[in-house]
């Protein structure tokens, strides 16, 4: 039985000593870093050849992540936003970047060249033009979408694109929803290897076409698309649908999207001649990045010299670094303890 003296830890108190116990890790891994660099004679700094490991968070201009090593930035969407495409990768991908020979093109060029006299638990942020990044924009894969569109009501195929295209075998007088545009089909005939169906949206109705539903990367929720007008009888039976694109100037570079073909892209210019240039680069070419570097472990191969400790940085960024980022660090706590 246990001794009914004993007082039972509060929560708040838990939480306490569990951010004291993490904290002292921190400053027990700053202390070491530091020792080993000492006892290497003078301050180890990076240099051409060297093995690093390394954090990151990597930022467009706006601010937007497109990129980290960190589980606690990958996780906090209200601190870190994220930009158009950012992968969401498991909890255990969140490590520090191992930089097996800095100079070895296995980084771009700015990001080498700022490790250059870096030392063990330095952060420096970095901006990084273009050139030095991942190159110019590539003109040829902008594409110019109208703000206002008329799309057709009637479509012809064969049955066959017709079942690659909805995933099921038509039959005359079946409704269902376009996989693209989102809203209903109706299949008018079928027959001899061909199907005739209509698209029947109606006017006020907002649907987000360029949209992707899943959840690997980020910011690719498009536009709405807003049906201003329907006329079924318009150039003789083959109809026509209005529609309105409504992009503003807030979701310039800072919204993406998917098209039919199922290609990236992202909202790069609104135009004032009435249409958006739609940008299918990867984000991150042709744009000027700013990079937040934190050097964690230094190993010099010509002198054996080292600096750091390479296993509790891994440690400590992989899960030091998640507990403390989580939305909520007593939940995360008290799963672990749940006596407490």
């Amino acid at each position: 039985m246990e001794n009914a003296g004993r007082q039972r830890i509060t929560k708040a108190q838990a939480i306490i000593i569990a951010l004291i116990i993490i904290g002292a890790v921190m400053i027990g891994y700053s202390a070491y870093g530091y020792f080993t660099a000492s006892r290497a004679g003078n301050r180890l700094t990076v240099q051409t050849g060297d093995q690093v490991l390394v954090n990151y968070v990597g930022q467009f201009t706006n601010g937007l992540v497109f990129d980290t090593s960190m589980y606690s930035v990958a996780v906090n969407n209200v601190t870190f936003p994220k930009a158009p495409g950012f992968e969401w990768r498991g909890a255990s991908q969140y490590t520090p970047l191992n930089v097996t020979s800095v100079g070895n093109g296995q980084l771009i060029p700015g990001f080498e060249d700022a490790l250059i006299g870096m030392g063990v638990n330095q952060t420096k942020s970095v901006l990084i033009p273009p050139s030095l990044g991942y190159g110019p924009l590539n003109t040829s894969l902008l594409r110019y979408l109208p703000l206002y569109q008329n799309i057709t009501m009637m479509h012809q195929e064969s049955t066959a694109a017709f079942e690659k295209t909805f995933g099921v075998v038509p039959a005359t007088g079946m409704t269902l929803q376009d996989p693209f545009w989102k809203w209903p089909v109706k299949v008018l005939s079928t027959g001899n290897g061909t199907t005739i169906y209509q698209y029947e949206p109606y006017a006020g109705e907002t649907v987000y076409p360029y949209s992707d539903n899943s959840t690997l990367y980020a910011a690719l929720g498009a536009w709405p698309v807003r049906v201003l007008y329907v006329n079924s009888d318009y150039g003789n039976g083959s109809g026509i649908i209005e529609v309105k694109n409504e992009i503003t100037p807030s979701m310039v570079q800072t919204v993406g999207g998917i098209n039919a073909t199922g290609s990236q892209f992202t909202i790069w210019s609104l135009n004032s001649n009435g249409t958006v240039t739609l940008n299918f680069n990867r984000p991150v070419v042709g744009r000027t990045l700013v990079f937040t570097i934190t050097v964690l472990f230094i190993y010099n191969p010509v002198t054996g010299k080292k600096a750091g400790n390479a296993h509790a940085s891994v440690y400590i960024a992989s899960t030091v670094s998640a507990v403390l980022s989580h939305v909520n660090e007593a939940e995360r706590f008290f799963a672990l303890f749940p006596n407490v």
